[in-house]
């Protein structure tokens, strides 16, 4: 079952799409009420992508909050994938801004 909405999963597209011709768009998506993604190109080999989330606790990687948090994180995976952007094997704690805790790993472009 896929939990990221249809405009998330636009949102990707056009990143990807955006990529092969060489200038993919940022994502700002809100996947839920209290997860965010953030995607933004650093060069041509590689993005950084970062989720935020609303939680009383910040376990040292974003999978470790739970098996319905994941799909969330799987299916924007999967969808990376599908455009052949390899996603990192863990989105780690990075900090925590105005009461968002954000976990972020690089993402490597095809």
């Amino acid at each position: 079952m896929n939990h990221v909405p249809d405009d998330a999963l636009a949102a990707l597209d056009a990143f990807g799409d955006g990529h092969l011709r060489g200038d993919p768009p940022p994502v700002r998506e809100r996947l839920r009420s209290d997860l965010r993604l953030r995607i933004d190109r650093v060069d041509e080999g590689t993005a950084r992508c970062r989720f935020e989330t609303e939680h009383t606790r910040t376990p040292p990687t974003l999978r470790d909050r739970g098996s319905f948090l994941t799909t969330y994180v799987d299916g924007v995976d999967d969808r990376l994938r599908a455009w052949g952007i390899e996603p990192p094997d863990a989105y780690e704690y990075v900090e925590t801004v105005g009461g968002w805790h954000r976990y972020a790993g690089t993402l490597r472009l095809p």
